[in-house]
């Protein structure tokens, strides 16, 4: 939760404030970018410009308790641009989830399968099965970063998950 007074603060043009906003979602900030780039460096600079671009438009921001899933979006969008600009073809790695998703060595057969699987999508399909079962996103939040109906993002998961179930089929 987004606290009010410290938003009001940010908006004002009060820098520390802002950073207080950032300061306990960095680290997701990070791994959505990292998702997207694949490199460290290049995360870090879209964070920074993503960062850079919110404290210029945070007074657009109407309702406090969205500034996280704003500020994602605009990581998101920075990410999306980077790519575009150095016509790089990301492809998802979940190495960067496998200790939340595996627990045993053994199962590096069924890893490599869904990073195939996963690679095979359409990038916006990868960005909602990410956001959703690697972020953890709920579907209103999905639907709010996407700017899509809410009807809409749970039938895109759905056609997607039936996707990625023939590519594992395949595998």
């Amino acid at each position: 939760m987004v606290n009010e007074l410290l938003f009001k603060r940010a908006v004002n043009g009060d820098k520390e404030s802002f950073i207080k906003l950032i300061e306990p979602i960095k680290a997701n900030l990070y791994k959505v970018a990292f998702v997207y780039l694949k490199n460290e460096d290049d995360a870090l600079d879209c964070i920074h410009e993503a960062i850079i671009k919110a404290i210029k438009s945070i007074n657009t921001l109407k309702e406090p308790q969205y500034f996280n899933t704003w500020i994602t979006r605009i990581t998101i969008n920075v990410c999306k641009d980077y790519i575009r600009k150095n016509n790089r073809v990301v492809l998802v790695d979940i190495k960067h989830y496998e200790n939340d998703l595996f627990t045993e060595d053994n199962q590096s057969d069924v890893k490599e399968d869904i990073n195939n699987a996963l690679n095979k999508l359409s990038e916006s399909e990868r960005e909602l099965i990410v956001m959703r079962y690697l972020e953890d996103k709920s579907l209103k939040d999905i639907a709010f970063k996407t700017n899509k109906p809410l009807g809409t993002v749970k039938s895109k998961i759905n056609r997607t998950l039936k996707k990625l179930r023939v590519y594992m089929g395949e595998a």
